[in-house]
């Protein structure tokens, strides 16, 4: 079924190919949520998340002419490609920096044990996904936030779909062995499941 938006998107983006600011516009205010959303869940900060939202979009802005548009999931895929980049970029910046946690600071949270052992798993898995190589985030992003297909990541990467299927299994086993690993026996259970659901 073709959709309203997989119309008027390579319009959009043709007018954005011709340097038609206008059309930056629609595209930032169509996907610079979706970003944002992703960029927050990653680096758990607000204002950094806006900040590199706006560096994704400068990036679209210079580097739109060289896209060919194959479908909105090849744009969402070229978007997330562009924000997994500025990640690890700001990344590599941020890496001679390092905060440590104050143990003396009482952490209450009044939803409950439940509620804060879902939020240490999500840091967890955070963590363990950063310590993934380049290519292998790369996939897991586009394949759980971009809901692209093995075959659609392979065309927006240049990869064929077996590497891609071999780069995914690979991540999902990093993970959990990394999971698994840092968190000892009591985050075993509960990461083998964490990481079985992204499966």
């Amino acid at each position: 079924m073709v959709t309203e938006s997989d119309l008027e998107l390579p319009k959009i983006i043709a007018r954005a190919q011709a340097g038609d600011a206008g059309a930056f516009g629609d595209l930032y205010r169509r996907y610079a949520g979706n970003i944002l959303r992703f960029l927050y869940l990653r680096t758990r900060e607000q204002e950094t998340a806006q900040d590199l939202t706006q560096e994704v979009f400068v990036r679209v802005i210079k580097g739109i002419g060289g896209f060919e548009y194959r479908g909105e999931k090849s744009f969402l895929g070229w978007l997330y490609t562009i924000a997994g980049n500025v990640l690890i970029g700001q990344a590599r910046r941020k890496r001679a920096v390092s905060t440590p946690l104050d143990e003396s600071i009482e952490i209450a949270d009044p939803r409950g044990q439940d509620a804060v052992l879902s939020v240490f798993d999500r840091v967890s898995l955070q963590h363990a996904i950063s310590q993934l190589t380049d290519d292998q985030q790369q996939v897991l992003t586009l394949r759980y936030f971009a809901d692209m297909t093995n075959q659609e990541i392979a065309a927006s990467t240049g990869k064929t779909e077996g590497a891609v299927k071999a780069l995914q299994h690979r991540a999902l086993q990093a993970l959990q062995q990394i999971l698994e690993r840092e968190g000892g026996e009591t985050v075993k259970a509960r990461s083998v499941g964490a990481v079985s659901q992204i499966e």
